[in-house]
């Protein structure tokens, strides 16, 4: 026990080394830029206002968020031991639970997506019945009472948009369904009252097995949708496809070694379909550490425009992506971090992918934020699980950056962080990883990440 335990140590030195090495980059400084001048750019103001934790002894996860009217906001994911739970939470502006709500049966339930209605909430996930996985669509007033509740078909939703053009609402649920010979993408529109409009089934190209899909995009003139899809070899998903479900393109991306994706995000801020959108993952291919981190822009016709792989030294993961005024926010989690044996950290680049800044936030345990948004007060709210500060087992998070720091109630106190330790934190380069089971999966619970946490129990046990 004393060799092994030594041996981890070893691990965790090795990886605290590299946490404060320059990651590599996969490209050159932008035009006119020296590496000096993007390694001494500083991170704007996003101090740790606050964060939260919510759920019992079981695994809890916050999977989606969205603000409310009330200064609010509510949040998706499941929670429970083996028979999980649709989870849905109200808090307040500071984070303070004001009701929760689990929904499902006697199966595995999980809600991945969540998007607001005109008076409410529509939810989706997957619930188990006795044929088996089912793509749910749940329907919530404001105060969580349950309007409607219904399987779609075989598989399951990992995400869910609403997309207004013109004078319509529409909504869009994606993910999973079986399919001939595998599992093929599957796409549900919905009207404006949620009524199911039309379904497709999107086929894995030529030489994959699986397809499944993760992200939705809409657009001015329909939607773009990412994901993974299995063979040989895990690779990037891509399609775009009309407001009806009709595909214009599919494409693939990725190397050799196993790549993935958890997020996407439209290139333009007003939804044009003409500027492209961008995908966030990881990839073990030609990677610097086991897994970075990885991005990927595609243009209107499908062509790659730009491929960035911002990590380093460690295992890292994006898992959420969206549009900024002057580029793009990512989040993740990574092994190299400061404070734990998995970080979470916030990722800012520029409209073409290259890096600005980086931050790290999180507790000594296990941080994985997943989804993000901006928050009512400026600044962001970062949504997820941890096994820190307390948490049985691991617990929703929620953690707030910027903006206002009335954190109220019984918010976890954060130590003002020195601007020179921040300024070490960030450019370090970036990225996220995720191992996830074929049916979607935990972003960044991967090998890399339990044999961390394994180390950090063994020392904890030690003392």
């Amino acid at each position: 026990m004393q060799k092994l335990t030594a041996a981890l140590v070893a691990l965790l030195v090795g990886a605290s080394v590299a946490a404060v090495l320059p990651a590599a980059a996969t490209d050159g400084p932008p035009d006119g830029e020296s590496t000096a001048e993007i390694e001494a750019r500083e991170p704007p103001n996003l101090p740790e206002q606050w964060r939260r934790t919510y759920g019992a002894s079981g695994d809890d996860m916050f999977a989606d968020v969205v603000r409310t009217d009330d200064g609010g906001y509510l949040l998706v994911g499941w929670t429970g031991g083996e028979d999980r739970d649709g989870w849905v939470l109200k808090t307040d502006a500071a984070g303070e639970r004001q009701w929760a709500k689990t929904l499902g049966g006697s199966g595995t339930d999980r809600l991945w997506g969540l998007a607001r209605t005109g008076d409410g909430y529509l939810l989706a996930g997957r619930t188990t019945t006795d044929s088996g996985p089912q793509g749910w669509l749940v329907e919530v007033g404001p105060d969580g009472a349950v309007r409607e509740n219904r399987t779609v078909g075989e598989g399951a939703f990992y995400a869910l948009e609403r997309r207004d053009a013109g004078n319509g609402t529409t909504y869009l649920a994606a993910g999973w369904t079986r399919g001939e010979s595998g599992r093929d993408g599957w796409a549900v529109g919905l009207d404006a009252d949620r009524s199911t409009a039309w379904q497709k089934r999107y086929a894995a190209p030529e030489g994959y097995s699986n397809g499944y899909l993760r992200a939705v995009v809409p657009t001015d003139s329909g939607y773009y949708l990412a994901g993974k899809i299995a063979g040989d070899s895990d690779d990037a998903w891509a399609l775009r496809v009309g407001p009806d479900g009709e595909r214009a393109w599919q494409t693939t991306a990725g190397g050799a070694s196993r790549d993935d994706v958890w997020a996407a995000a439209p290139a333009a801020a007003d939804g044009n379909a003409s500027a492209g959108f961008v995908l966030a993952g990881e990839t073990e291919s030609n990677s610097t550490g086991p897994r970075d981190g990885w991005l990927v822009k595609f243009g209107p016709e499908g062509a790659v425009e730009w491929e960035r792989r911002p990590g380093g030294e460690g295992t890292q993961w994006l898992d959420s992506a969206m549009r900024t005024e002057d580029g793009y926010l990512f989040t993740g989690g990574s092994d190299a971090g400061p404070k734990g044996s998995v970080d979470g950290y916030a990722l800012a680049t520029d409209a073409a992918g290259e890096s600005r800044w980086q931050k790290y936030y999180g507790t000594d345990g296990w941080d994985k934020p997943w989804p993000a948004v901006r928050a009512h007060d400026g600044g962001y709210l970062l949504a997820g699980q941890t096994s820190g500060d307390g948490a049985t087992g691991k617990d929703g998070w929620l953690v707030k950056i910027g903006g206002s720091g009335d954190g109220g109630g019984n918010a976890t106190p954060v130590e003002t962080t020195d601007p020179a330790e921040t300024t070490a934190e960030a450019m370090r380069g970036d990225t996220a990883t995720a191992t996830a089971d074929p049916e979607g999966g935990v972003p960044g619970f991967g090998v890399g990440a339990a044999l961390v946490a394994l180390a950090g129990l063994l020392l904890a046990a030690r003392r």
